[in-house]
């Protein structure tokens, strides 16, 4: 360790390992500067507290951290001295002078670079198990592993500009990703995504409930008579893969009964992730006129890394026993045990701002004021275990992956390609009688997941796995997840795009995501925010829950929340 700095030299220590490790921060960022304003979020945090740890041997206590000791490095150089870390001693420090203020511009910015054409483009190292899941999932009947990110707004957005958007949207970006294909130019090449030999037009679906005035149906809106029946024939509609082009996206807007409409973006998650999904959409309001930085498209810097088979090992080693130690206890799901054809259904329950907050303090006592993770991965799983309960059966083990993302906090994109790892946990029988102790537990092993750098260690062992073909590679996990892929799914997304308040000229009322899911297990819940409230996203497959069961598992989750009816 190196010898003891003065408060000050600390102070810009602790910074640069904020700009190397954790955060990319914008020019002029310094040592008060706002992080949290820079994107620090409860992952970051908790990467942060073990980077702090390994640095300077100041273990912080998760509880003992708050937004006013970790806003800028500032503080949390306070925090370690408080903690006790052992500094310069000698005459008291002048503070800091504070950075004279950047000069005002009296030019306009330069407008932005367009990024360079390409005409094809490789997979990512998590994309590989993206393309065979989705390839399982079609052979099932499943429809493939398409995701779909719902905006609510108060009125109809500008039809005649969205619609002209769509015509000419792919010119907007580097490589046409939204109609590309996946092909292999060889036998014993890597699958490539292609620009579509026959692209087919991007279009807007209009649907107008019978019941509304009816802004829509001189656009071209078909009626219908229920709408979640029509929003969940929606999420039941696969993304066609045709021999010279594939649609990887679909637009819907559908028009409620008090005039107010939901716009529904559907998207494969073979081209791009929940977040990336909330870039796209901020990036057509902006090209609607709604203001704002362009979002870049695209990120090759992982796919120019040099390392090969024995240096990506050296990483990937940890992985086995890993896994090992969460596959130790037979954990079990809701659905069936094979993969079955079942419709795909959702139920959202948006909090109000007082539940919200309730649910945040109770999560603050439970996992710390900025830790929120553990807490609602834990109310999932008790959720779950009282529906188990309720059967009369008893699993050992509950084992959920939860989506991790690993692009650089504070990054304003890219939009496509999937920029995730995986968080694997699981709880025993024992951890779930109280929220507390299957919090702490998953707290504790995450913070193994980090400290042992298993989100690394997943990524190249999927770039090792690349070669496999699809089949062979889900025969491949099959084999280790025991037949299974999880007991649940779950992501917690944090808030919904915050800058989106407005789209296409209507205001965004609420937002969510309805992720990709599987049967097995039949059964996902999610959680983001939105307007200063939470939003519950709870998604199944037909068979898989009775309307009892539904409303007992809701009563657990809700009652975990600190939330009452």
């Amino acid at each position: 360790m190196p010898d003891a700095p003065t408060l000050s030299q600390l102070e810009l220590r602790v910074l640069d390992l904020v700009r190397d490790e954790v955060l990319q921060t914008p020019p002029g960022f310094g040592v008060s500067s706002d992080l949290f304003e820079a994107g620090l979020d409860s992952m970051a945090i908790m990467q942060l507290l073990l980077l702090l740890e390994e640095h300077y041997g100041v273990a912080i206590p998760v509880g003992s951290v708050s937004r006013a000791n970790f806003k800028t490095a500032q503080t949390i150089a306070a925090l370690l001295v408080e903690q006790g870390y052992a500094i310069t001693q000698g005459a008291a420090e002048e503070p800091a002078p504070a950075p004279p203020p950047e000069p005002v511009a009296l030019v306009p910015k330069a407008p932005p670079v367009p990024e360079e054409k390409f005409d094809r483009l490789p997979l990512r190292d998590c994309d590989f198990f993206t393309h065979a899941f989705d390839e399982m999932l079609r052979q099932a009947g499943q429809g493939g592993h398409i995701a779909r990110s719902f905006i609510e707004l108060d009125r109809a957005p500008d039809v005649v500009a969205l619609k002209a958007l769509l015509v000419r949207l792919q010119d907007y970006f580097a490589f046409p990703i939204l109609t590309a294909q996946l092909k292999k130019p060889s036998f014993f090449s890597l699958p490539l995504w292609v620009p579509a030999t026959n692209p087919r037009p991007l279009e807007l679906q209009l649907w107008s409930d019978e019941k509304s005035v009816g802004t829509l149906l001189p656009h071209g809106a078909q009626k219908f008579a229920d709408l979640q029946t029509k929003l969940d024939d929606i999420i039941n509609t696969s993304l066609p893969q045709y021999e010279d082009g594939w649609m990887n996206v679909r637009f819907d807007l559908v028009e409620k009964a008090d005039g107010s409409c939901v716009f529904v973006f559907s998207w494969s998650h073979l081209i791009m992730d929940g977040i990336g999904a909330e870039f796209f959409l901020l990036e057509i309001n902006r090209l609607l006129g709604g203001g704002g930085e362009p979002v870049p498209g695209f990120d090759l810097t992982d796919l120019k890394d040099q390392r090969g088979w024995g240096e990506r090992w050296k990483t990937a080693k940890v992985m086995p026993a890993f896994f090992d130690t969460v596959m130790s206890k037979p954990f079990e799901a809701l659905g069936s045990a094979k993969l079955s054809a079942g419709r795909a259904h959702f139920q959202v329950i948006t909090l109000t701002e007082a539940q919200s907050a309730e649910a945040a303090r109770r999560s603050a006592e439970v996992s710390g004021p900025l830790i929120n993770m553990p807490f609602h991965l834990a109310c999932a799983m008790r959720a779950h275990q009282r529906v188990f309960s309720h059967r009369g059966q008893k699993p050992e083990s509950l084992m959920c992956c939860v989506p991790i993302q690993v692009r650089r906090k504070g990054t304003r994109g890219p939009l496509f390609q999937n920029h995730l790892t995986m968080f694997f946990c699981n709880l025993v029988a024992e951890d779930l009688t109280t929220l507390d102790a299957a919090a702490q537990s998953l707290h504790k092993q995450h913070t193994r997941f980090i400290k042992e750098k298993i989100g690394d260690a997943f990524r190249d062992l999927m770039w090792m796995m690349r070669p496999m073909p699809p089949s062979l590679h889900m025969h491949f996990i099959n084999w280790h997840m025991k037949g299974k892929f999880s007991s649940f799914y779950h992501s917690n997304t944090g808030v919904f795009a915050p800058e989106l308040t407005h789209f296409g000229g209507a205001q965004v009322t609420n937002a969510y995501h309805v992720p990709s899911f599987s049967d097995p297990p039949g059964t996902g819940v999610f959680t983001n925010e939105k307007n200063g409230r939470l939003v519950l996203t709870l998604c199944w497959r037909a068979g898989t829950m009775t309307e009892e069961e539904r409303a007992i598992f809701i009563g657990q989750l809700m009652s975990d929340l600190g939330v009452t009816a």
